[in-house]
């Protein structure tokens, strides 16, 4: 398999997060006792995007290594928010979501410097990127505040 189907089935399997997302929010509200099936269904999208990725990035020695290492990047931001916001609540998992979202965006930027294609995937990683790190802020911010 060359470094373009290592891109383009890792980028299929970020994007299969929407539909998940979508069947999750339904078990949360309707059947809650289902709950489980979006959670272990949204480990596998991630951690199989994260791994098609990391395997691609080891074989192949073209631009699009960049690109799927940026995809792994964003694998590993969105694992440690899935972390904090599930099993690993505390207050010291904000600072690790700031670690990984500076070496995600390192990288992210390094890949549209070296890559002429698929640039479009970094420009969104930031975006999103930015976007949750806006959300994890706000989170902090009311950390221990007394909303009653």
């Amino acid at each position: 398999m060359d470094s373009n189907q290592y891109v383009k089935r890792s980028s299929l399997l970020l994007l299969a997060i929407f539909p998940v997302l979508i069947v999750g929010y339904y078990f949360a509200v309707n059947h809650e006792n289902l709950f489980f099936l979006y959670e272990w269904t949204l480990i596998v999208v991630v951690l199989g995007a994260g791994l098609m990725s990391l395997i691609g990035s080891i074989k192949t020695k073209e631009k699009e290594k960049w690109v799927l290492l940026s995809i792994l990047a964003f694998c590993v931001q969105f694992a440690v928010l899935g972390l904090f916001l599930g099993p690993l609540h505390y207050y010291s998992m904000f600072f690790v979501y700031y670690l990984a979202t500076i070496l995600g965006m390192t990288v992210f930027g390094i890949t549209l410097s070296k890559v002429d294609n698929y640039r479009f995937i970094s420009v969104i990683f930031m975006i999103i990127s930015v976007l949750l790190t806006v959300y994890m802020i706000l989170l902090q911010s009311l950390w221990g505040q007394d909303l009653t």
